[in-house]
């Protein structure tokens, strides 16, 4: 109505071009004033991009990260939105490479994979997908570096566009997530007294865009626990784990039982973990809990934190989140690793290829020259001089295969914590490996189950590609397929060593129960392979112990001494890194625990090539009530 009779009482055309101007500009500031309203939820995840690319339709292709810090190793959860309001259907390709380094010219890890989102026609299509980053390996622990890792999109079909997400962290500087309703009310604050407080323990220049945490909105949260692996905190209030999904707080116990930290606040006074339907072992606070700890703390209807104490608290090493960017970058590149003392050391034997050099050298000059091609036959030369060349070569590709022989060895432990408790009948999996390799014809293999993988730097020598002092970058592939993850690039190179650490959860039936209940020393293994020792901390202060359980069997354990049950672990242990260790320590202090070692138990496969032996398993859990057949 306005519309038209502005037109009639100005009918001139640049009167009227100059009221749409006015007016479409008004639309934009309240588009925009409505925008700002609603920026904490805005604020919470990281829009890579929304692109319409049918404009009658309104059909558009929108990319945002549901967290909008980078985890330092993992997987960096995308979701994909395709609004096709046309009658053909439309998908996109997204191709990633994400790049993690510490600056100033050391080496970079690189991660590549690639993902199709489609949507049919006339549908609004939501994809999530779980986008391997590059893990932080190299110890940032110099005041003038720091640890930058970029995300990089890449994407062509029914639109196209690009997008470079970045994140900088600092050792000793947890990777937490922090919910959206506390980032609102402390981000200022929080992300202030990390700087400050980093600033101080380095001693000189650090990063001063440092943030305390990554944001998120519980609404939007993933449901798949990979997607937190790569984080050691969140924080959150009992609201927020109200509106969590079922799926995605399974998947954040899941998480947090595999050793990440959870810290709910609320104003509540009557709210316990109890009434959140979280279970604990241990009654302290912060409680253990599988691997991880979970932390109740009281808070102010404002939702405002003590930042100093907080931070503090945050960076704590015990108990307190595990930073695992620093465990990755230090506990393995020294000769304290037991994993790398079992595998041993080699040595180079270039006395062989010097002689072969020399050799060389002899023919293709002196002998060349004046036998093979003599003054008056010169132009043999262009013949003699690559069939030596080539014969020398053969020679040394059969000196390496004699030395090095096809594919290599490797040694690896894992450690399986099996809970059997409130519905979680989960294997919770964590594996490292070493391996030296000879010639290698391929760096392929496939993870089958659903699990994460990192690489390990070593110390620096002869053998190692990625160590703390490396300047080459590393290149590796993984992508997602119906059979599961398909890895490629450097993680296996020719003439190497290499390590890798592997986390995984999987469905098990496995556990040890008890056959009487007034005897806590008759047992029965569910297990399906043999159980070489057994050592338990039963009830009073006694201890039991047992050996050779095979499968499905009842087995009666002998009474041992707790001088005799520590030895057990700490024998055990020591093939595993110092914060593993540790780990074990205390679960192995909980009243009716038990630790187990077998030889039997499947591994997580990765690279076919390598011929793992001594294979070794340690398993921990609790003794169960009998389950009725």
């Amino acid at each position: 109505m306005i519309r038209r009779l502005i037109f009639r009482l100005y009918p001139t055309a640049w009167l009227q071009r100059l009221y749409l101007f006015f007016m479409n500009s008004l639309h934009r500031l309240l588009l925009y004033f409505c925008l700002s309203l609603f920026s904490g939820k805005l604020l919470a995840q990281e829009t890579f991009f929304r692109r319409i690319y049918e404009p009658k339709s309104g059909s558009y292709v929108e990319v945002v990260s549901l967290l909008s810090k980078l985890p330092s190793s993992g997987f960096a959860p995308v979701r994909v939105t395709i609004a096709n309001r046309t009658d053909v259907p439309a998908s996109v390709s997204l191709m990633f490479q994400s790049e993690s380094g510490s600056g100033y010219g050391s080496g970079a890890l690189k991660t590549k994979s690639s993902f199709v989102a489609s949507s049919p026609k006339g549908t609004v299509t939501s994809s999530d997908f779980l986008v391997p980053v590059a893990a932080v390996v190299k110890d940032s622990g110099h005041s003038y570096n720091h640890n930058s890792q970029t995300l990089e999109l890449t994407m062509v079909g029914v639109t196209a566009g690009s997008y470079v997400q970045s994140s900088t962290g600092k050792s000793g500087l947890p990777s937490l997530l922090i919910s959206e309703a506390l980032s609102t009310k402390n981000a200022s604050p929080l992300d202030s007294e990390v700087n400050a407080a980093i600033s101080g323990s380095s001693g000189g220049y650090s990063p001063s865009n440092l943030v305390f945490g990554g944001k998120f909105n519980p609404a939007q949260m993933p449901e798949d626990w990979r997607a937190y692996v790569g984080y050691d905190g969140m924080l959150l209030t009992d609201l927020d784990w109200g509106n969590l999904s079922p799926g995605a707080r399974s998947a954040i116990l899941q998480w947090n039982r595999n050793g990440g930290f959870l810290r709910i606040f609320t104003s509540n006074s009557v709210t316990s973990l109890a009434t959140l339907s979280i279970t604990t072992d241990g009654d302290a606070n912060p409680a253990p809990r599988g691997k991880g700890y979970v932390q109740l703390n009281r808070i102010a209807p404002a939702l405002t934190l003590d930042a100093k104490t907080l931070v503090n608290e945050c960076l704590k090493v015990n108990p307190g989140p595990t930073r695992q960017a620093e465990v990755i970058s230090t506990e393995y590149s020294s000769t304290s690793w037991g994993l790398q003392n079992q595998l041993g050391t080699k040595t180079f034997h270039f006395v062989m290829f010097i002689l072969v050099l020399i050799a060389f050298g002899i023919l293709v000059g002196p002998i060349n020259l004046f036998v093979f091609a003599k003054s008056g036959v010169r132009h043999k030369l262009f013949i003699t001089t690559p069939i030596i060349a080539l014969g020398a070569s053969a020679v040394m590709i059969l000196l390496i295969f004699l030395q090095d022989g096809l594919g290599g060895r490797g040694q690896r432990v894992q450690w399986i914590e099996l809970v059997r408790a409130d519905g979680d009948n989960n294997a919770y999996i964590y594996q490292e490996q070493i391996s030296r390799s000879g010639v290698l014809v391929g760096n392929r293999f496939l993870l089958t189950d659903p699990s994460a993988i990192s690489p390990i730097p070593l110390a620096p020598s002869q053998w190692t590609r990625l160590n703390p002092a490396s300047n080459n970058d590393q290149s590796y592939e993984m992508n997602f397929t119906d059979n599961g993850l398909q890895v490629s690039g450097d993680w296996f190179q020719s003439r190497s060593e290499q390590a890798q650490m592997l986390k995984a959860i999987i469905p098990s039936r496995a556990r040890i129960e008890s056959s009487d209940a007034t005897n806590e020393a008759a047992l029965l293994s569910n297990f399906e392979y043999e159980i070489t020792d057994f050592y338990l901390r039963g009830k009073g202060g006694k201890f039991w112990k047992a050996q050779q359980i095979a499968s499905g069997k009842n087995f009666l354990a002998s009474e041992c001494s707790q001088a005799e049950f520590e030895t057990f672990v700490n024998d055990r242990v020591t093939l595993l890194g110092k914060s593993q260790q540790e780990k074990i320590r205390q679960l192995s202090e909980r009243e009716g625990c038990y630790i187990a070692s077998s030889s039997k138990a499947p591994m997580l496969e990765t690279y076919s090539a390598i011929k793992w032996s001594n294979d070794t398993t340690i398993i921990t859990g609790l003794v169960q009530k009998s389950e009725a057949p």
